[in-house]
């Protein structure tokens, strides 16, 4: 059975290799149409799943969607995906929020990860957002949550003092952030994105929102956000690891933060102020 799962995936794949060059006009394409329709009468659930997922495939979609499609197929099997694959690419729908050791005074920080493919990258936001002590992380789409194996191996312990949730689409989280007041990042590089480091105000919570590790974010989620910010970077390849850039941005913001507060503290203080 597994092998033709393994089969499914390398299918996949291949397809994914060869698309630049010929889009979905190829015969591996029909192949792995044919592939998925073997488990049609299937009776286990999840293979009946697998086979479901033929019926999301066409050869007009984009990449970006059809790689979606990679996702069960990979966890079916249990592969790791290497963070050096560098590829940015279900859910559970229990969206209350895990406050297991909830830590007190966590900085007005929220993270969106959306559609995160690498179970090492969400472990290492993860990590990075307990050590800083952030409000919470939402995991959209298919970014896979500390309820999988690979992900809890790789929080190291962290998910259990970060507040996170889970939600479907990003766009849709997005108009209810903002809705509930709260301001929101993207986190990409734009020809409009401003450098990070310009001052953030304090007024209100802020969100920052990380896409696919190969795609970035949809672009009318960034249409979206209040503002588009990038880290200004000096080098050719102009990119970072999305577990890397979250982790800058985190540092910027929280070290805003700090000396937000400081000033603040140094103010009241100050004669003729009240408290």
């Amino acid at each position: 059975m597994n092998r033709k799962i393994e089969r499914i995936h390398e299918l996949f794949l291949q397809i994914e290799k060869s698309h630049p060059h010929t889009g979905f006009e190829t015969p591996l394409f029909d192949q792995l149409i044919e592939a998925l329709k073997v488990f049609k009468d299937h009776k286990d659930v999840e293979l009946f799943k697998i086979y479901s997922i033929h019926l999301h495939l066409k050869k007009d979609m984009p990449l970006r969607d059809f790689l979606y499609w990679i996702v069960p197929i990979e966890r079916y099997l249990n592969k790791n995906l290497k963070d050096e694959d560098f590829i940015i690419f279900n859910k559970d729908e229990n969206n209350e929020a895990h406050k297991i050791e909830k830590k007190k005074n966590p900085i007005p920080l929220v993270i969106v990860l959306d559609n995160i493919r690498s179970s090492f990258n969400v472990g290492s936001v993860f990590r990075t957002s307990e050590a800083f002590n952030i409000e919470k992380i939402i995991l959209a789409g298919y970014s896979p949550d500390p309820s999988n194996p690979k992900t809890q191996k790789t929080t190291l312990g962290s998910h259990d003092y970060v507040c996170w949730e889970t939600h479907p689409k990003c766009l849709d989280l997005v108009h209810d952030l903002k809705s509930q007041g709260y301001y929101v990042i993207a986190a990409e590089t734009t020809s409009h994105a401003m450098d990070l480091e310009k001052p953030f105000a304090f007024d209100k919570k802020t969100v920052f929102i990380f896409g696919n590790e190969r795609f970035g974010m949809d672009p009318q989620v960034i249409e979206s956000c209040h503002e588009t910010r990038k880290v200004p970077l000096q080098g050719i390849k102009n990119s970072l690891n999305v577990a890397n850039a979250a982790s800058i941005f985190i540092y910027e913001f929280a070290k805003q933060f700090t000396e937000h507060k400081t000033r603040l503290a140094s103010a009241s203080m100050l004669p003729g102020t009240n408290g």
